[in-house]
């Protein structure tokens, strides 16, 4: 993709290398009105970012940041985390999750950071999601305080947390130096088994880095399987050039989603195939 900046210049972006091709994987879209509009349409896109009346779907899944407090310093973080020490109050999210519910919004709930487990309160967010109306809570959380702290797990299930989003970069402590600074293997594992016992459903969350991970992918997927039915999925994200990262990268440090899905399909011996994937949709 090539683009142009008006203060910046000419550059590009690599956004896909190689089969399955793109415009196989491209599917139509389905016009689904929005039940309300945030502003109204003015010079248009990309001007009028916001919900204005020429969105084409509706929001299939809200993420909402609790918290800007992280107990991690990631060097790949793309929300760079930590810097602001002020949450938001929770009058404030109690209020978030009105406006979206007096507008029609009946999405899923990502409570998301920061790091919401910072937040002594989280189980009462949740439970203010679910008065709201929200019929699916789910925390974006590195798993540590679910490692070390008994119960906790039991607590955000039965506060109507419906789901772990845990970051889950490999199978080995290597991995974790690279992406997040430290030894993590014995926590994500006793994380999962945590959300196990508890009944709470997992979604393992790799970062995939050229370099460093993705030949991890096998494992991770073998991993995933070995702890079902506690893990019901593995969310894998490409790394994202942005938030911590100091500066564009090279094109042969970006992982594009051909390369991922080739990827699953040569780790697992073609238990996976690239052409079971399909493009994704919120209508």
């Amino acid at each position: 993709m090539q683009k142009h900046c008006w203060a910046h210049g000419d550059f590009e972006v690599l956004i896909w290398r190689g089969g399955p091709a793109m415009a196989d994987w491209r599917r139509p879209k389905i016009f689904s009105p929005l039940p309300w509009v945030s502003r109204e349409k003015d010079r248009g896109c990309p001007f009028d970012c916001g919900l204005c009346p020429d969105h084409r779907q509706r929001s299939c899944s809200i993420i909402v940041e609790v918290a800007a407090r992280c107990d991690l310093n990631c060097p790949v973080c793309y929300a760079d985390a930590g810097r602001e020490a002020q949450d938001p109050l929770i009058s404030t999210i109690a209020g978030w999750f009105a406006r979206l519910r007096a507008n029609g919004v009946t999405g899923n709930i990502q409570l998301s950071g920061g790091e919401p487990t910072q937040r002594d309160d989280l189980p009462r967010i949740a439970a203010l999601g679910r008065e709201a109306g929200f019929a699916f809570i789910q925390v974006n959380t590195n798993g540590l305080r679910l490692a070390r702290e008994a119960g906790y797990a039991e607590v955000l299930r039965r506060a109507g947390v419906s789901s772990i989003f845990l970051q889950f970069d490999g199978v080995d402590d290597q991995v974790y130096d690279a992406l997040r600074g430290r030894a993590l293997w014995a926590e994500k594992q006793a994380a999962i088994r945590a959300c196990a016992t508890a009944g709470l459903g997992v979604v393992l969350v790799p970062t995939l880095v050229p370099g460093v991970n993705v030949g991890s992918v096998g494992a991770i997927l073998q991993a995933a399987l070995a702890w079902y039915p506690a893990v019901r999925g593995v969310h894998f994200q490409p790394i994202s050039y942005f938030g911590r990262h100091p500066q564009p990268p090279a094109l042969t440090a970006r992982l594009t989603l051909p390369e991922l899905m080739r990827a699953i399909e040569t780790q697992t011996g073609g238990g996976f195939k690239a052409r079971h994937f399909k493009a994704p949709g919120c209508e």
